[in-house]
């Protein structure tokens, strides 16, 4: 670096100007060094926001119209080159209209509060009252969890005149063969694992309160033997979703333990989620996150993928591959959402687009008026009619943007992220079957998201693949809108009676078709339990 005292000595008119220039160089050296340094301040603060808020902070991603309110000017003079209007999405209505009436279908004691005798008879006259009305009001009491033994009695015959005649009626057929779990029991330990969280060490103290002690290590063992039950009506539902126009799918991590010495390595469990006419959740574990799993599993399919952007899907959609890739919106709000504090005005913008596309998704679906949501074609038309042109204009939005933010910053991974995907992301517009983002499949793997902070991994790989099966039943029963114990019950007892007794391969097919929980739910119509529940 040139110094004044320096700059003093010299003379010579061009070596003042050689020394100029370099001063102006050192300058514009010393500015890009700067502005390098804050645009990666930039960036690394804003990936400790994303690391923090996904730690300790709220996951909801809701475009608060106040936050619109702070940008109106930037958003106003960045649309001056659209006609549209800006489109603000409603929160959801929420009903106040008071406390909601006990079920009818609860067992209800009726306790008489009388008054004595003497309290019966009027103090002036002394003549008896007489009742004119009553007041009641319904109490909700629980009665804890019942453990009772049912002993199977099985008289044997023998005939006093012919030897060897000694006969007994057949054997109930249990699930777990030998073990004394029953349906219910086992059904139970399921669901309180994989539907409400509870690892197997706290199911050891509840049942513990309740009578039985039980080790959770033979808690365990009934659930592998339980998963080897319940394959053959997993298979029958992963067949049922292959059958599928659209198949949306996910992944999420799970540690597990055996998989490396000494320590936990991450598997991943994907969920394959069919259309409404083949609406099951299929789970599959995979010791790696690599795209062989999804290929293989996928290998018989035909028809419409919606994914994330995942690599491994990449040869599923070559052009000449069997697979239409449908993108999911979801995914590219998120990227805006994480990026609104680098670039305020234009993500806020393009989010406000995005609800647009939304706005008529919930008009579309009819919430309100469910029995009044379109047909897939009625669907299909409307997003012609109102949601082409917002994509369109949305689409000319990011690439006029797109040269504004350099190439490794998020704001620019988020526009190439949409616009490298144009034609998937625009997919959902041809087709009513689509649908704008695969959240359903997202919802479905949230079993395991929060298992995953209770029973903290699985503990071996065997473990993670019989864990898949009872996610795939649970998951189901959810998505049907079934009371998962009650059905996984039944489904249990019914399923011990195929394994134990001999049928035809069409007879055993139809079985297991009934216990589908759709079908299942038909002939057990009390067992529906909304999905808000």
């Amino acid at each position: 670096m040139v110094t004044t005292a320096q700059i003093e000595a010299l003379t010579d008119e061009q070596t003042l100007r050689d020394v100029a220039m370099r001063i102006i160089a050192e300058r514009d050296a010393a500015l890009d060094r700067a502005v390098k340094a804050e645009s990666e301040l930039a960036l690394t603060l804003h990936k400790l926001r994303l690391q923090l808020a996904a730690r300790f902070g709220p996951r909801i991603e809701k475009l608060d119209a106040k936050q619109l309110a702070l940008f109106h000017e930037e958003i106003r003079s960045a649309q001056s080159s659209t006609a549209e209007e800006t489109i603000l999405v409603p929160a959801h209505p929420r009903s106040r209209s008071g406390r909601k009436p006990l079920p009818d279908h609860l067992p209800r004691e009726e306790v008489r509060h009388d008054l004595s005798a003497e309290e019966r008879v009027c103090p002036c006259c002394h003549e008896p009252r007489v009742e004119i009305a009553r007041s009641e009001r319904e109490i909700v009491e629980i009665v804890p969890a019942q453990v009772k033994v049912i002993r199977h009695v099985r008289p044997v015959y023998a005939c006093p005149s012919c030897r060897g005649q000694v006969v007994k009626a057949p054997a109930p057929a249990l699930p777990l063969g030998k073990s004394y779990a029953g349906a219910s029991l086992l059904s139970l330990v399921a669901v309180s694992k994989f539907c409400d969280h509870a690892p197997l060490y706290r199911q050891e103290g509840m049942l513990a309160r309740s009578g039985l002690d039980l080790s959770r290590s033979t808690l365990c063992n009934w659930l592998a033997e339980g998963a080897d039950l319940i394959t053959p009506l997993v298979e029958l539902m992963r067949s049922e979703v292959l059958q599928s126009r659209v198949i949306q799918t996910d992944d999420t991590p799970i540690p597990t333990l055996g998989l490396l010495p000494g320590r936990a390595k991450e598997g991943r469990l994907w969920v394959y989620l069919g259309d409404r006419e083949h609406r099951h959740a299929v789970f599959e574990y995979s010791s790696s996150r690599e795209g062989k799993w999804p290929q293989q599993w996928l290998k018989d399919f035909k028809g419409f993928l919606q994914s994330d952007a995942f690599a491994g899907y990449a040869p599923l959609h070559a052009p000449d591959g069997p697979l239409i890739e449908v993108a999911c919106w979801a995914h590219a709000r998120r990227k805006f959402h994480e990026s609104r504090d680098l670039a305020p005005g234009f993500c806020l913008d393009v989010l406000n687009r995005i609800a647009g596309l939304y706005a008529v998704e919930k008009e579309a679906r009819s919430e309100d008026q469910p029995d009044r949501a379109l047909t897939p074609d009625q669907r299909a038309a409307l997003r012609r009619e109102k949601s082409k042109q917002v994509l369109e204009d949305l689409f000319a939005f990011l690439e006029s943007k797109r040269d504004e933010y350099l190439p490794k910053s998020p704001v620019r991974a988020a526009i190439e992220y949409v616009l490298s995907r144009r034609n998937a992301f625009a997919r959902y517009l041809d087709d009513g079957v689509l649908e704008i983002d695969n959240n359903d499949c997202e919802r479905s793997l949230r079993c395991v998201a929060i298992g995953r902070k209770n029973w903290l991994f699985a503990g071996s790989a065997f473990g993670g693949e019989r864990a898949a099966k009872w996610f795939t039943l649970i998951a189901s029963a959810r998505i049907a809108e079934v009371e998962p114990w009650a059905w996984l019950t039944d489904a249990l007892a019914r399923l011990a009676q195929l394994r134990d007794q001999p049928a035809s391969d069409q007879q055993r097919e139809h079985e297991l078709r009934a216990l589908l929980p759709a079908a299942w739910l038909e002939s057990h119509p009390a067992a529906r339990l909304p999905l808000a529940r």
